[in-house]
């Protein structure tokens, strides 16, 4: 029992002094940023991946910037969603005897036609200026119809889909 506290005794003190006498040198040159110093009692060694303790943290890698939308992007997600242009929107006001919105207008644009009771419809206008879609939240229905709001229709040559 004895010998063995003597043996373990020792070891650590061995081992303490081991580690009481080494020092690392930061690479001084910019050839040898990947290879670290450590002196044990005026003895150099490299360390090339063979103390993996003692290599330095790699930095992190910068986030990637978001790419900035294009209008058409921007415009197709609006149109998909079904929400207006941002940015890139205009109000028809409706009045007795000019209820209609433009079939054509600007690129990548959305126009609402708006009575007193709030939006009655949406069109969206594609990229050379012509009606591409339209979303009707209400309009007059003959009752035999099953019709549900909103609703879409889309533009064909110039020729707007039925229900």
């Amino acid at each position: 029992m004895k010998k063995t506290l003597k043996i373990i005794m020792a070891s650590i003190i061995a081992l303490a002094m081991f580690f009481s006498t080494y020092q690392i040198h930061s690479p001084l040159d910019k050839e040898s940023k990947k290879t670290i110093t450590i002196s044990f009692n005026k003895q150099t060694a490299e360390a090339k991946g063979l103390f993996p303790i003692f290599k330095p943290k790699p930095k992190p890698k910068p986030k990637p910037k978001k790419k900035k939308k294009t209008t058409a992007q921007i415009y197709n997600g609006a149109k998909k969603k079904g929400v207006k242009v941002k940015g890139r929107n205009a109000i028809k006001k409706a009045k007795k005897g000019d209820s209609k919105l433009p079939t054509k207008y600007k690129s990548y644009h959305s126009m609402d036609l708006v009575d007193s009771k709030g939006v009655k419809q949406r069109r969206y206008f594609g990229k050379n200026g012509k009606a591409d879609m339209d979303i009707d939240y209400y309009h007059a229905v003959d009752k035999k119809s099953n019709v549900k709001f909103p609703h879409r229709h889309y533009w064909r040559n110039g020729e707007r889909s039925g229900h």
